[in-house]
């Protein structure tokens, strides 16, 4: 059975997180929906991650990179322990499958988030 999971304290609104895999077989695949404007702060995957767009406009950034503008079929790869951070574009909603890509490292660290001032810069370049 799947299960829901809040991640309220990282992100600047509630999103659900969709566990895909029973804990059994968990390969770290999780689905993200969320609002226009819902990001998540920096923080780095132990394992990396695998992001796939599946519907919307989102950005993804790599801590010291430019911002990635994502679109449905756009993948990102960040590798283990580099910080970055994703979520929705200010006027679109986004969702995307997240991919631990070593799911026997789970871990996750969790930094602040980018200024508004920052995200109102990316918006406006897009």
């Amino acid at each position: 059975m799947n299960s829901f999971k809040r991640l309220a304290s990282s992100l600047t609104a509630s999103a659900m997180l969709l566990t895909m895999a029973p804990a059994a077989f968990a390969a770290g695949a999780d689905t993200s929906d969320s609002d226009p404007g819902v990001i998540n702060n920096w923080h780095t995957h132990e394992g990396g991650q695998i992001l796939i767009a599946t519907d919307g406009i989102g950005y993804h950034q790599i801590e010291g990179q430019q911002v990635q503008v994502m679109h449905p079929g756009d993948v990102a790869f960040c590798p283990p322990g580099v910080k970055h951070w994703h979520g929705g574009s200010k006027d679109s909603s986004f969702a995307h499958i997240a991919v631990n890509t070593n799911p026997d490292k789970p871990g996750v660290e969790w930094f602040d988030r980018i200024t508004s001032e920052e995200y109102d810069q990316i918006a406006e370049q897009e």
